[in-house]
């Protein structure tokens, strides 16, 4: 049988693992996992008594970070999957059936009669893919020895395997940092999207970082280098969690909702502190390194803006700048200032005589629009022309039509009254008045000298809803 140091044969079988069929190689977890390949004689074996199997209390390994159980028998793939259903077992059954498997690693059974068995056997393997324990036996009713098991699973690690999972942790913590701060910038200038995608994306890669730096901490052999892992833990930890409040507090900005963007960002702070309390990770090149960074301020500058820098870089300067254009971008209810309202009414009172105001020049007006030339003026009072001969139409109808009188748009519209009343609308000068249509009969009493705002038709005023236009 292969023994401990020996290096583990490379393998790949088909497999059933939750019902579903796949293809299990033992590199899927060379470099990640402890791999403990359990060898059992067959599906629904003598050990299996109804309620139990024999890969019961392997099976519980499965519960333990950074271990992956195989079992490997010669039975068929439809086998294990009645199997692993009527045991609930969930780790990947793969199917030797040929027992080349088995063969390489020294626990075939040679006997002709018997016909191809494998024996009980448990291999423990390392992230390196180094046997580290062995055990077999030809006894079919002997189960493995687990507390063994349990001890070899815990001896795996050491300096070496703790650093390389720190240097995994540590490459992922990286670009955690590097999508953080791309983020930061962006929820600065008020790029919400882009900003949310990023410190989501951030989120799962300080996610990573804190699963490899904890798996560190437990590989550690001296208390010096687990005390580094567990800060680097502490710290993707923190970053994490403010990285997804500033993610939901970027959507709340996209959406609108400035107060509960602004509540998001203020929970942010907490987990924020604590990682600027924590210095950066070192980097795994020069681990460990000769001096603490926790005694060395000069390292806590981490990703994160300190009150040492000057006041646009600092967190608090930048988030509270975001919120104030924040606030007046999303939560101002009238978009015009007071005062460029009260300048808009003074500019409309002395244009009512359709003169411009300031100097009288022809350049276009305050608010920014550009001068119309003439094919445009044309366009525009064709446009007009039509909306005019509608919006007499529509008032001379209105003016047939009885008080209090239901319209039927079922039947044909009125066939009389549309000449007379177009003309009503029209002045001696040929000029369209520009009352609004929707008036109540009673200011029909009124004095007919009251000045109206008039404008010939085809003069470029846009049109309001009735098709009468605005303004002049």
């Amino acid at each position: 049988m292969i023994g401990d140091g020996d290096e583990a044969p490379a393998f790949s079988l088909p497999a059933v693992e939750g019902g579903d069929f796949r293809d299990v190689a033992l590199e899927d977890y060379l470099g990640e996992d402890i791999i403990i390949l359990a060898f059992y004689p067959a599906d629904f074996n003598p050990c299996c008594d109804g309620e139990t199997t024999d890969l019961d209390e392997l099976d519980l390994f499965t519960m333990q970070k950074d271990v992956s159980i195989v079992g490997i028998s010669g039975d068929s793939v439809y086998s294990h999957r009645a199997f692993a259903e009527r045991y609930d077992l969930h780790i990947p059954l793969l199917a030797d059936v040929d027992g080349d498997v088995a063969r390489a690693y020294g626990v075939a059974v040679d006997d002709p009669d018997a016909g191809f068995r494998t024996n009980r056997a448990v291999v423990v393997i390392d992230p390196d893919g180094t046997v580290q324990y062995a055990w077999q036996t030809e006894k079919l009713t002997r189960l493995p020895p687990v507390d063994d098991v349990r001890r070899a699973v815990e001896n795996i690690g050491g300096g070496d395997a703790a650093e390389a999972r720190y240097r995994v942790g540590h490459a992922h913590y990286v670009e955690g940092r590097r999508a953080f701060t791309s983020a930061m910038g962006e929820f600065t200038d008020m790029e919400w999207m882009m900003a949310q995608g990023d410190f989501r994306r951030a989120r799962e890669e300080f996610d990573e970082a804190a699963d490899q730096f904890n798996t560190a901490v437990r590989f550690a052999v001296d208390e010096t280098p687990r005390t580094y892992f567990e800060r680097a833990e502490a710290k993707a930890d923190a970053l994490s969690q403010a990285a997804e409040w500033l993610a939901a507090s970027a959507s709340a900005y996209a959406s609108g909702e400035g107060a509960e963007g602004e509540t998001l960002r203020s929970d942010a702070e907490r987990p924020l502190e604590t990682a600027r309390d924590i210095h950066e990770p070192p980097d795994p090149d020069d681990f460990p390194p000769e001096e603490d960074p926790a005694e060395q301020d000069d390292d806590r500058t981490s990703i994160l803006p300190t009150d040492d820098d000057s006041p646009a870089a600092t967190l608090d300067a930048d988030l509270d700048d975001t919120d104030a254009a924040a606030g007046s971008d999303l939560q101002q209810t009238d978009p015009v200032p007071a005062d460029a309202g009260t300048a808009s009414a003074a500019d409309s009172a002395e244009q009512t005589d359709g003169t411009a105001g300031g100097d009288g020049d022809d350049e276009a007006d305050d608010d920014g629009g550009d001068e119309i030339d003439d094919e445009e003026l044309e366009e525009i009072a064709a446009e007009l022309e039509e909306q005019t001969k509608r919006a007499q139409a529509d008032r001379a109808a209105e003016q047939d039509e009885p008080s209090g009188a239901v319209e039927d748009t079922s039947g044909p519209e009125p066939a009389g009254g549309d000449t007379e009343a177009a003309e009503d609308a029209l002045a001696d000068d040929g000029t369209f008045d520009l009352a609004d249509p929707t008036e109540d009969e009673d200011d029909e009493d009124e004095d007919d000298d009251t000045d109206t705002d008039t404008a010939p038709v085809g003069d470029g005023a846009d049109t309001g809803s009735h098709g009468v236009p605005d303004s002049l």
